[in-house]
C-alpha cells in the first residue's frame, strides 16, 4: 500500500473528524474567495474607468450623488439645472467647441414607484432629434467604449410624442411590452403613501438590447414629454407668467389641471411652457479629447449654474473611500478564519496521531522509516487543506454568484462571479502550505514515536 492509499484509509477511519476539519477549511477559503471576487468586481463595477463619456454636468453639490443618480439610478437627484446649459453644449460659440456629444437627462418619476423613468433625447440611441435619422457613428453616445444602445425590437420614441423605450430587464420583470400603455408615478412613494399618478399616458414602442448596466431597468421617454405633466410645469409656467407680467395660476388649483400643452391630431404635442423655463437633471458629455474634458470641467465648475465631474474619478474615489476599506477588513477576517481552520487541522491530526501510536509503531516495525512516517502525516494535513481549499473556491464563487444576483437586483448590474484570477490560486497555495505547517507538529510527534514501547503497550 503506497503512502497516498494509507492517508486515504486513515482519513476514512476518522470520517467525522476529517469532515469537520474540511468544513472549517472550506468556510475560511470560501469567505476569502468571495471577498476577493467582491473586491475585484466592485472595483470594476463602482470604480470603473470605461465610461463612454468623460463628463457629467448637474446641479452643484455632491459629485458622488450626481454620478450615482445619473449612471446607476440610485439615490435622489441633487436638483435641476437650466436647459440653457444643454443648449450651450451644442453651441460652437460656447461649449460646443469642447463637447462633441451631449445628451440631456431628466429624472423624478417612476413606473409603479419602483423603476426609474428617464427623460432623454433620441440622440442617446443614435437618432437625430430634428429629423429622426440615424446619426454618424462618431456622434452617437457610447455607454461603454465601443458599445452603443441598440434596439432588440420596435423603434425609438418620437421626441414630441408620448412614447417610450424600455430596458431589456423590464420586458421580463414587468408587464411592459411593445404596445403597452402606462402612466408615470411621481417619485418613489413609501409603502404607506398613496402614489401620485400623473394622467398622461405613454406607449412602449421599443425594447433595448441588454447592456448589463443599470439602464436595463429604466424606462426612457422623450424629455420634452415630462414638461407636459402639469405638476412638473406648474412652477415653470407660474414663473413665466410672472416674468411676462401675467397673472399666475391660482395657488389652490390642481397642478394636473393646468394646461401646459396641446395635443395635435397626429398625437404630437406642443408645449406651452417656454423653452427658456425648461430644466434638466444632468447632461452626459463626450468631449473632443482629454484636454477638452479638463477645460469643460474647469469652466463649468467656476461658474454659478452647475458643476461638472468625471464619473470615473468620482467612482474610483467612492470605491477607495467606502468599499476598499471594508472589503479589506472582511478579507482579514477571512484570513483569521483560515488560520483557525489551520489550528483545527493541527488539533485533529495531533489527536489522531495520539490515538494511532500503536499503528505507527507497527508501520515502523514493518520497515517504515521515520521520514516516511513524517511524510504520511504531512501528506494527510496537506490533502485536507487542498480538498478543503478547492471546495472553498467552489463555494466562494457560489457565494459571489448570490452577491451578483443582489447587485443585479438592486443596482441593475451584476458582477463576473465565474472567472478566477491568480489571487485565488495564490490563496489556495497558501492554505495548503498552512495545512502542511499545521501538520508538522503531529508529524514530529509521530516521527519520535518509540517502536518498542508502543508495540508492548498495544
Amino acid at each position: 500500500m503506497n503512502p497516498f492509499q494509507l492517508v486515504l484509509k486513515n482519513m476514512r477511519q476518522r470520517a467525522l473528524s476529517t469532515w469537520l476539519t474540511l468544513l472549517s477549511v472550506l468556510l475560511g477559503v470560501a469567505l476569502a474567495i468571495a471577498i476577493i471576487i467582491l473586491r475585484r468586481e466592485a472595483g470594476s463595477l463602482f470604480g470603473q474607468k470605461d465610461y463612454g463619456y468623460e463628463v457629467i454636468i448637474g446641479k452643484k453639490g455632491s459629485g458622488t450623488q450626481l454620478v450615482m443618480n445619473t449612471v446607476y439610478h440610485l439615490d435622489v437627484s441633487p436638483g435641476n439645472i437650466p436647459y440653457s446649459m444643454y443648449q450651450d453644449m451644442l453651441n460652437p460659440a460656447k461649449f460646443g467647441r469642447l463637447a462633441r456629444i451631449a445628451v440631456p437627462y431628466v429624472v423624478g418619476d417612476t413606473y409603479k414607484g419602483k423603476y426609474r423613468i428617464v427623460g432623454t433625447s433620441t440622440k442617446l440611441f443614435g437618432y437625430s432629434e430634428d429629423d429622426g435619422k440615424p446619426l454618424e457613428p462618431d456622434h452617437v453616445l457610447e455607454y461603454r467604449p465601443g458599445k452603443t444602445y441598440e434596439l432588440e425590437s420596435g423603434k425609438v420614441f418620437a421626441p414630441n410624442k408620448f412614447e417610450a423605450v424600455i430596458g431589456s430587464d423590464l420586458a421580463t420583470l414587468t408587464d411592459l411590452k411593445i404596445g403597452t400603455q402606462f402612466q408615470a408615478t411621481h417619485g418613489m412613494p413609501r409603502p404607506d403613501e398613496t402614489p401620485d399618478i400623473h394622467p398622461e399616458i405613454w406607449t412602449v414602442v421599443g425594447i433595448l438590447k441588454q447592456t448589463h448596466t443599470a439602464n436595463d431597468r429604466v424606462v426612457f421617454i422623450p424629455y420634452r414629454s415630462l414638461y407636459t405633466i402639469g405638476e412638473h410645469a406648474a412652477g415653470l409656467k407660474a414663473q413665466w407668467y410672472i416674468a411676462n407680467h401675467l397673472p399666475p395660476p391660482p395657488p389652490d388649483i390642481d397642478p394636473d389641471k393646468i394646461p401646459v400643452y396641446t395635443l395635435n391630431p397626429d398625437k404630437t404635442f406642443n408645449l406651452l411652457v417656454p423653452r427658456e423655463m425648461w430644466e434638466i437633471s444632468a447632461i452626459l458629455v463626450k468631449t473632443r479629447g482629454p484636454w477638452a474634458a479638463d477645460s469643460l470641467m474647469y469652466n463649468i465648475n467656476n461658474g454659478n449654474e452647475a458643476m461638472a465631474v468625471n464619473p470615473a474619478s468620482v467612482m474610483r474615489q467612492f470605491f477607495d473611500t467606502f468599499l476598499a476599506g471594508p472589503t479589506l477588513v472582511l478579507l482579514v477576517v477571512a484570513l483569521l478564519v483560515t488560520v483557525v481552520a489551520g489550528v483545527g487541522i493541527l488539533v485533529s491530526i495531533y489527536n489522531s496521531v495520539s490515538a494511532r501510536l500503536r499503528e505507527i509503531a507497527i508501520l515502523r516495525a514493518l520497515g517504515a522509516t521515520r521520514s516516511r512516517v513524517l511524510l504520511l502525516i504531512c501528506l494527510e494535513s496537506s490533502l485536507i487543506g487542498l480538498i478543503g481549499g478547492l471546495l472553498g473556491i467552489l463555494v466562494g464563487h457560489v457565494m459571489a454568484g448570490i452577491g451578483s444576483f443582489y447587485f443585479d437586483r438592486y443596482v441593475g448590474q451584476g458582477i463576473n462571479w465565474i472567472s478566477t484570477d491568480r489571487y485565488e490560486w495564490i490563496y489556495l497555495a497558501a492554505v495548503v502550505v498552512l495545512a502542511l505547517i499545521a501538520g508538522l507538529v503531529p508529524a514530529f510527534k509521530a516521527y519520535r514515536t518509540p517502536v518498542a514501547t508502543n508495540l508492548v503497550s498495544g
